[in-house]
């Protein structure tokens, strides 16, 4: 009785495992995309519902006839395709083709799609796709590889490599054996999409997915937008490209909600906000100013409440925050002053944390633009214009991480974009040594809250290695030089100088002196880095919850071997 309990206990177990693991890696659908083949169908579930533009006269308006089709490819060899159908639909109305590259092998979603295409695998069927079933045919639209920003693993070409490189590959084949035809970049437009932008070159429009198969997927995506935001915040997170706009609905989604009345007051928000929000100086890359970017000059910084290192010869600048508090009991200014009286530079990170009795203002960013803390932001402006050193003036940052640690984050980007407008433009003319920084953790999505070339001097992002606050053992921490790469890529559409305004790396003095080589090496090579400053002390109790705080603090050996290697010709 015994033994056949435990027989019943371990096949149990196996069944489990084995239920776990088709659940896990998807076994059953790689088995059954094994014996896939091309297919051409009508796309009924994602219908295109309207056309947005960012600088048309009339930004919006609603689709009632623009068929949908889907094109999946398993088999990059055989076109077994009717050429006729397409035949049905008038020439005079438009089609948009979304191209699907699927891989017919066993176990395809283990295999990257995007390679295959970048290596040309692909051109032969793709050829035939624009010779047979589009021909000299008008008013065609095609698509590649949708919703491929959404971090799932819903199609093969999600989470993987080489998207860019793909799309732009795919561009061109199309673009040679069907000039005519409109090459479509499909995101959803979840947070973090334009990094996957492949140029405008390879662009002629663009796509949005409400709610899609995707997203769905997704438990950390904010879900409770009302349609109206969800759509705004959609076509904000594209408004660097210059493209026509295209608004798919899906199975998850009301599509009638896409209504005139929608459509009219997106249409007045763009109008509103054109000037400036949705400028074309958007799409426009800036040359990067050279002027004081000079890897010789780099600022060497340190937040340093505890006086343990911010007197050595090799520091620069110092880091201070300025609240609502601290500036009206006047601790701020005594700060300021002993910085000054060390003579350095000032990095001002100013954060709008309390309103003047005290309390969180959940309403600062619109606050501060209404002008209910100008006394407050006058007298910030009095104490920084009182030193001729060079003052780095950063406001309200990490505003795109979507948590509630500062009352200025998960907010509106157009809220927060015309509140940082309003605090870098309140001294007018802005005096020559005060630096204007705008400063994002450097996380997804960040350029949706870019506020403008105009009103910018530096860009700040924050580098910790602690890539997850539950990590407890310091060797799972990333490296300066991966998290840096991610970083800077998503600023490719914002040509500015670099100050690394946070940065620090938690563990054994040995493993800290390591990791700060390493960053140096990078900081080094990159000349659009023109100064860093370490965080030299241990994180803010209260945002750790349960969990003991990060202790970035290094010790003097430590960060005189990080200016050594830094200084290294």
């Amino acid at each position: 009785m015994k033994k056949t309990y435990i027989y019943i206990l371990i096949i149990g177990g196996v069944l489990l495992l084995l239920n776990y693991m088709a659940f896990r890696y998807k076994i059953i659908d790689h088995l059954f995309v094994t014996f896939k083949v091309n297919s051409f169908t009508a796309n009924i579930s994602d219908p295109i519902l309207a056309e947005v533009s960012l600088q048309s006269e009339t930004p919006s308006r609603k689709i009632d006839s623009f068929p949908h089709f889907t094109l999946k490819l398993y088999d990059n060899e055989d076109w077994n395709i009717k050429k006729e159908a397409l035949s049905q639909i008038s020439e005079h109305i438009p089609v948009m083709i979304t191209v699907e590259t699927w891989a017919r092998k066993k176990y395809s979603y283990n295999k990257n799609p995007l390679t295959d295409v970048v290596n040309g695998k692909y051109d032969k069927i793709l050829r035939k796709m624009c010779s047979i079933l589009i021909g000299e045919r008008l008013n065609v639209y095609i698509r590649f590889n949708p919703e491929m920003e959404v971090p799932v693993r819903l199609y093969p070409w999600q989470r993987v490599g080489r998207y860019t490189e793909a799309f732009q590959h795919f561009s061109v084949l199309c673009k040679t054996y069907a000039p005519q035809a409109k090459i479509v970049w499909g995101p959803a437009s979840y947070p973090g999409a334009m990094e996957y932008y492949p140029g405008n070159e390879f662009v002629d429009a663009a796509t949005v997915t409400l709610k899609s198969d995707s997203e769905m997927r997704l438990n950390v995506y904010p879900n409770n937008y009302s349609i109206h935001y969800d759509v705004m915040r959609r076509i904000h997170r594209l408004r660097f490209i210059d493209k026509p706009i295209f608004v798919l609905g899906s199975n998850q989604f009301a599509n009638d909600s896409v209504n005139d009345k929608l459509l009219d007051d997106l249409a007045k928000h763009i109008h509103q906000n054109r000037d400036i929000i949705y400028s074309t100086d958007n799409f426009q890359r800036f040359k990067l100013d050279t002027e004081n970017n000079q890897q010789g000059n780099i600022e060497i910084g340190l937040y340093d409440p505890q006086s343990k290192l911010n007197k050595e010869k090799p520091v620069t600048v110092e880091h201070l925050f300025a609240d609502f508090t601290n500036l009206n009991n006047g601790s701020f200014q005594d700060s300021f002053n002993r910085v000054v009286k060390r003579g350095h530079d000032i990095i001002v990170t100013f954060e709008p944390f309390r309103n003047v009795n005290g309390e969180t203002d959940l309403n600062v960013l619109q606050q501060i633009t209404n002008g209910k803390y100008d006394q407050e932001i006058s007298y910030l402006y009095s104490i920084i214009a009182a030193t001729n050193k060079k003052v780095y003036l950063r406001y309200a940052h990490e505003m795109e991480i979507p948590i509630t640690r500062y009352p200025w984050q998960s907010q509106n980007p157009v809220d927060y974009i015309k509140s940082f407008r309003y605090f870098m433009s309140f001294q007018k003319p802005l005096l020559s040594n005060i630096k204007r920084v705008w400063g994002p953790a450097g996380d997804r999505g960040s350029i949706e809250w870019w506020p403008g070339n105009d009103v910018v001097d530096y860009i700040s992002i924050a580098i910790y290695g602690l890539p997850d606050k539950n990590i407890t053992d310091p060797k799972k921490q990333e490296t300066f030089a991966t998290i840096f790469k991610r970083k800077y890529r998503r600023m490719r559409f914002i040509n500015k100088p670099i100050f690394i305004t946070e940065f620090g790396v938690k563990g054994p003095e040995e493993f800290q002196t390591k990791w700060l080589e390493d960053a140096a090496k990078v900081i080094r090579k990159h000349k659009q880095i023109i100064g860093v400053n370490y965080f030299n002390m241990s994180d803010t109790p209260k945002a750790w919850g349960d969990i003991k705080p990060p202790d970035w603090s290094i010790s003097k050996e430590s960060f005189y071997r990080f200016i050594e290697v830094l200084e290294k010709e």
